[in-house]
């Protein structure tokens, strides 16, 4: 799910819901692949140029869609601040 806070239309818009689609994908693959992760450990197998941001709103999105779910488990994070761990849930659909 793209959020529309600029205001874009036509193309554009297109463009980057095709784009948020594609890593919320990319992201549910870490999962299927890895099980568990925090949001920066993911966005650290991203390609260079995603957005840590970007990251947390495609899992909040598969969260919120019951494709992710928050566990009670938090890690360090990379600015040294604790994060929680995600896991794949098996009660969404996307």
């Amino acid at each position: 799910m793209y959020y529309n806070t600029t205001k874009e239309s036509g193309n554009g818009l297109k463009e980057l819901r095709k784009k948020t689609q594609s890593q919320e994908q990319q992201i549910l693959s870490y999962f299927t692949a890895k099980g568990k992760a925090t949001p920066s450990e993911i966005w650290a197998t991203m390609a260079e140029g995603s957005l840590l941001t970007s990251v947390r709103r495609s899992i909040t999105n598969l969260t919120k869609v019951g494709r992710l779910k928050k566990t009670g488990v938090k890690k360090t994070s990379i600015y040294g601040r604790p994060e929680y761990v995600w896991e794949l849930s098996l009660r969404g659909n996307l």
